[in-house]
């Protein structure tokens, strides 16, 4: 197993242009922002970057200034999930081209494959000559890459190296770190579970909310290194309010937390017109927000 990263990685938002095109200073000025702040690594182009809703082109583009920016291409893992596997394929081999050594997908989307579906799938990909990291999202697939599933996997596809679980189950990501730790990438996922991740003992937790906020995260994970418990979990409560709140306006959260990057005075670019930004009443209450949110993490 080549791809091992340990500690908070953010799954970064893709910034776009007005016309849609890849934003290219913009995300350069996102990267640095993330790096600068501790986080340990990026997953590119899965659910808070969208990728599902790209084209191949921009998707490309992306593939390629992402490592082009990061001081080491072992950091970046870039999600190649599409609605067929063949553009997903296309992707796989593409990143491999330029020299990710992995890559992560999704399965199938909309209909529920069986367990041979997957492995099906999941081949497929291999034929990049990639490590593969199965991303389970559960809320968004509507089905679950249980551990059981997840052997049999591997069984059959000697490419996978981990899975990214957002299943929000914290005894299914403990059954995942005590089966597979020593021999696969273990990360957790979903904001409310980045105390939960560590402390369970998987390697790294994928995060939405260090878009905007990396400081909550990596104060986090260094309060945990420390076993500092109490500061952990208060920083936990201040991400879980957070969560919430990104819940509660009008569009997706990956659109609150680009415009609290704006409001923070980073450039994320524009929104896909597909999904749309906040209204200004809501950009006027946000601002408001982050200004609490931000003194509250540096109180902690």
């Amino acid at each position: 197993m080549v791809w091992k990263v340990r500690g908070v990685i953010t799954a970064i938002l893709t910034p776009l242009t007005r016309n849609g095109d890849l934003c290219v200073d913009c995300l350069r000025e996102l990267i640095e922002f993330q790096l600068n702040n501790g986080i340990s690594g990026l997953f590119i182009m899965g659910t808070y970057g969208e990728g599902l809703l790209l084209s191949q082109k921009v998707r490309k583009k992306m593939l390629e200034k992402a490592i082009e920016f990061v001081p080491s291409k072992t950091i970046i893992l870039p999600h190649v999930g599409a609605a067929d596997p063949e553009t997903a394929y296309s992707l796989a081999k593409y990143a491999r081209d330029l020299g990710y050594q992995a890559i992560s997908s999704i399965g199938p989307v909309y209909y529920k494959p069986s367990i041979k579906g997957l492995i099906n799938y999941f081949n497929c990909l291999a034929k990049a000559d990639l490590e593969i990291i199965i991303y389970n999202n559960v809320g968004r697939l509507k089905y679950n890459i249980t551990p059981n599933v997840f052997e049999e996997i591997t069984r059959n596809v000697p490419a996978i190296a981990g899975i990214k679980d957002t299943s929000y189950l914290a005894e299914q990501l403990l059954e995942y770190v005590l089966k597979f730790k020593n021999k696969y990438f273990i990360a957790g996922a979903g904001d409310t579970m980045i105390y939960y991740t560590f402390s369970l003992g998987a390697d790294a937790h994928i995060c939405g909310i260090s878009n905007a906020f990396p400081e909550v995260a990596t104060k986090l994970y260094k309060a945990f290194l420390e076993n500092d418990v109490e500061k952990a979990l208060k920083l936990q409560s201040i991400a879980n309010s957070i969560r919430a709140m990104s819940k509660k306006f009008s569009t997706e959260s990956p659109e609150v937390m680009r415009e609290i990057l704006k409001i923070r005075g980073i450039n994320a670019g524009y929104p896909l017109k597909i999904i749309g930004g906040l209204e200004q009443k809501e950009k006027k209450k946000l601002r408001t927000l982050v200004k609490y949110y931000l003194k509250a993490i540096e109180e902690v």
